[in-house]
């Protein structure tokens, strides 16, 4: 069985099924720490952050979860809620468990024209002579965090020299 992170589905053989992001989240967690017992509390803080969340939707996204995970018949690793306390993913010892794809966020810029547009292509029409720029997960995040707070900063100012002016 492969779980595959990026993609969000579960497969095994030709059958292949989706699941939703929570779940996702929430499966890489019990996979990470098969046979052990993962507090609710850290699965909320892991899977929703900040956000706050009643038990009911921890509870929703398990019971989903295990949904997918029955529609596979030669499955052998079950959740289990251990109650009070939280849930696991129970897998048989002689098995070698679920692989767990997880490729890189790699974003491939080929080709810039003068014209100051950005166009991809594919690799077989890049031409020879352009070099790729590769941008690893967390460079793109530092990249989208640099924005966003150089964007707060434009309209901090912006509103003050309006107040200011008024």
């Amino acid at each position: 069985m492969i779980f595959d992170v990026l993609k969000r589905q579960i497969s095994a053989g030709k059958q292949i099924i989706n699941i939703g992001g929570r779940e996702a989240a929430i499966l890489k967690l019990l996979c990470d720490k098969e046979n052990r017992v993962i507090s609710k509390d850290e699965i909320n803080d892991k899977v929703w952050g900040k956000v706050f969340v009643n038990e009911t939707s921890l509870t929703k996204a398990i019971s989903n979860l295990r949904r997918s995970l029955a529609q596979f018949d030669s499955l052998a690793c079950e959740i289990k809620t251990i109650p009070k306390e939280g849930y696991m993913l129970i897998l048989d010892e002689g098995l070698t468990g679920i692989s767990i794809a997880e490729e890189p966020l790699v974003l491939e810029v080929k080709n810039v024209m003068k014209s100051n547009k950005l166009h991809f292509n594919t690799p077989m029409q890049a031409p020879p002579s352009i070099h790729t720029v590769g941008i690893q997960r967390t460079e793109l995040m530092v990249m989208i965090l640099l924005c966003f707070f150089s964007a707060l900063f434009a309209a901090m100012l912006t509103t003050g020299v309006t107040m200011i002016l008024r």
